[in-house]
């Protein structure tokens, strides 16, 4: 089956500022996500959150999402992708591509989309493979298992058919560096 590229319509914030180390910063939080489908048409947000840990009135730890406004270095954002079909048509075969930030490294086990298959890249976007398969050169030459902090792109390939008006969510999660 052929995919076809379909129009995206952004409505986020691609670019945010932030205080980063006692200097400020352009910091590019939201990526450009890439989305294909068979039929329909896809329309995707993105959303971008920090994670906060806390402590509550038991002095439990407890985490919280709230806007990513002031981003330090080690912070956990939490990216979620939002996509709809705004056509008369079931989509098929939606594939999202979400490049991690350079800024930022991929939080092994974090990416998730119901009714997904999650593939990763580690040569900016060329190729993509389960986490366990792939391989980057050491400094040595050598090839080794790719880590987490190798990953260059996400890709989420949704399985179902997605009906006129029908959304869902991919996410994953990322420290900033």
């Amino acid at each position: 089956m052929k995919l076809l590229k379909m129009e995206i319509k952004m409505k986020t914030k691609n670019i945010k500022t932030a205080v980063i180390t006692g200097f400020i910063a352009i910091l590019t939080l939201a990526t450009p996500v890439q989305v294909q489908a068979v039929n329909g048409h896809i329309e995707i947000r993105n959303e971008v959150r920090k994670v906060e840990i806390f402590l509550n009135k038991k002095g439990v730890r407890q985490q919280r999402e709230v806007e990513a406004v002031k981003v330090t270095p080690g912070d956990e954002l939490l990216y979620t992708i939002y996509f709809k079909n705004t056509s008369k048509k079931a989509a098929s075969n939606i594939v999202i591509n979400n490049p991690v930030p350079k800024n930022m490294i991929y939080k092994n086990g974090s990416a998730f989309g119901s009714g997904t298959d999650i593939t990763f890249s580690v040569d900016g976007g060329k190729t993509f493979a389960k986490s366990g398969k792939l391989k980057v050169k050491s400094k040595s030459g050598t090839l080794q298992p790719a880590t987490a902090k190798d990953y260059t792109d996400i890709r989420w390939v949704f399985k179902p058919k997605l009906n006129p008006g029908d959304q869902g969510t991919v996410q994953f999660r990322a420290n900033l560096k």
